[in-house]
């Protein structure tokens, strides 16, 4: 029989992780969900938001970062900082 861990124990195994490795689950969960199509009903108050981030992205689109390049710079910041802390431990 399967086991099946609970949110808390998946939660606290992801904070064990890496900042490299919970990016990558990051991206693999949000891929899924935007391949799936299949989105919750949205507040009102969600809507308000993302209107209001929408409408100051078209006023200034130059202010946003893409996120391939947002996630690069991510990597780029904890990458070396990452192999530092796994040859500290080996």
């Amino acid at each position: 029989m399967q086991q099946i861990m609970s949110k808390n124990a998946i939660v606290q195994g992801i904070r064990r992780l890496n900042v490299i490795e919970r990016l990558d689950i990051i991206t693999g969960i949000w891929d899924e969900i935007k391949e799936s199509q299949v989105l919750e009903t949205v507040s009102e108050e969600e809507k308000a938001l993302l209107l209001n981030r929408l409408a100051n992205y078209r006023s200034d689109p130059d202010s946003a970062t893409d996120w391939a390049d947002l996630r690069q710079e991510v990597y780029d910041r904890y990458a070396e900082k990452n192999q530092i802390c796994q040859r500290g431990v080996s």
